[in-house]
């Protein structure tokens, strides 16, 4: 701390004061003088001083007492102004704002230590004229009314072009009584929009799922896809194929979200489009992986199961990128049709073959999953794993392939604990009935 007289070789008066702070401002500044006067020693404290002491005038202790008590002030207020330092950065880049009414639902200037920051130049003005309305069920005045209720109020609403999330609550005194309100609003306009381009992004993909399995004598089928988020990466679909013959399509984009549900879109435009044509699954996913491979990024590539189903001869042939599938037979002994390439979009020119042809007997059930349901954890990490999903299929069998999807579902969930999974999740069941029935 520095102890100063006012009466100095080079300098004197309150002007000593004025130097020793602008050169020490963060050092405590006593003033020890012979001049007993009123006005200076308030001068003194307005230009920095902790305290003014008169010589003569000191005894028992006053001059350590005051240095101490000049030291504990200023490190009090060096506090608080980096308290107030540190309010002013987070008002101002905090992306809200505040403000407080009262009773009559007037704009009133806020405390410096709530809100560091320049006159407000709104103070004194009605929210009706800021919303520029009389309106009293306007919502965000007929919130200010609740919040002087006594009644915390939020809500969502639209104006001048922007979307705003706003809370209300009362402003209470020391003795809890209402004098006013406080609110805070964000400016929501971005989340808003980028929400309902997911939402059309949504409803673009489901119009892409099958509206309803095919109905086919002799097989019971169905499929479902279950997205973890908005849109998914997971896709399944039925493509009626040349000779009396259906595609089945099942396959995963790596990741969720809109990414992977652009390029399931995507996907499925070729694979429509190749299949109409062309009669061996192994070439359809062939040239499928040339025409994704280009658009695809480093780090993402789509795992695919293609089932050619022969309903006249009630046989399939399938081929695989990356993909597994289940064949039950009626006795209950589970067939796993592997993979028979590699997934799409890792290499462009790969081989995918053709599976032999394989007969359909009553009784069998075809079981086509995604591994999001294979995938799916408790929070200790214990996967549902392959032999759960597998007797849930065995143990139905005799239900319809959509009771059994739903069965499945509801059997993930479970193990999970939510309604929520952390992975698309889709299937496709085909059941083979004697011939004629549906």
């Amino acid at each position: 701390m520095i102890l100063v007289d006012l009466s100095l070789p080079d300098c004197s008066g309150i002007e000593t004061c004025v130097q020793v702070h602008d050169r020490a401002p963060g050092v405590p500044l006593i003033v020890l003088t012979g001049l007993d006067d009123e006005e200076t020693a308030l001068e003194a404290m307005k230009v920095g001083a902790q305290d003014y002491l008169v010589k003569g005038q000191i005894g028992g202790g006053m001059l350590p007492r005051s240095i101490r008590y000049a030291i504990e002030r200023q490190r009090a207020a060096e506090e608080q102004r980096k308290s107030d330092e540190r309010m002013r950065l987070l008002t101002e880049q905090l992306p809200a704002v505040l403000w407080t009414t009262d009773t009559n639902l007037r704009l009133t200037e806020p405390s410096t230590h709530f809100l560091a920051s320049d006159s407000n130049p709104c103070a004194g003005m009605r929210l009706h004229d800021y919303f520029e309305t009389e309106d009293d069920n306007f919502p965000p005045i007929k919130a200010h009314r609740k919040a002087l209720e006594g009644e915390s109020v939020s809500l969502d609403f639209r104006w001048k072009g922007h979307s705003y999330s706003v809370h209300v609550e009362p402003l209470r005194d020391a003795a809890l009584k209402i004098i006013g309100t406080i609110g805070i609003s964000l400016d929501v306009s971005t989340q808003t929009r980028l929400q309902s381009e997911v939402n059309a992004a949504r409803l673009v993909q489901q119009s892409l799922f099958p509206d309803v399995a095919p109905t086919i004598p002799g097989f019971d089928i169905a499929g479902a896809v279950f997205p973890a988020e908005e849109t998914a990466g997971d896709y399944y679909d039925f493509i009626p194929m040349p000779d009396n013959c259906l595609g089945l399509v099942v396959g995963d984009v790596t990741g969720h979200g809109l990414g992977p549900a652009l390029l399931m879109a995507e996907l499925r435009a070729y694979l429509r489009a190749l299949a109409s044509s062309r009669p061996h699954a192994g070439e359809i996913l062939m040239l499928a992986n040339r025409f994704l491979a280009g658009d695809l990024e480093d780090h993402r590539f789509v795992t695919l199961f293609f089932v050619r189903l022969d309903i006249a001869q009630r046989s399939f042939t399938h081929a695989s990128a990356g993909h597994c599938a289940y064949l039950i037979k009626e006795s209950g002994e589970v067939i796993h049709l592997k993979s028979t390439g590699l997934p799409l979009g890792l290499i462009a020119d790969t081989i995918i073959n053709t599976s032999f042809p394989q007969d359909l007997e009553p009784g069998d059930v075809l079981f086509i999953p995604t591994d999001g349901m294979q995938e799916a954890h408790t929070k200790s990490n214990e996967l549902f794993g392959l032999d759960r999903p597998l007797d849930v299929v065995k143990n139905n069998r005799a239900k319809s392939s959509a009771k059994i999807i739903e069965m499945l579902r509801q059997a993930v969930c479970e193990h999970v604990g939510s309604e929520n999974t952390p992975d698309d999740m889709s299937a496709i069941i085909v059941r083979c009935l004697d011939p004629g029935d549906q």
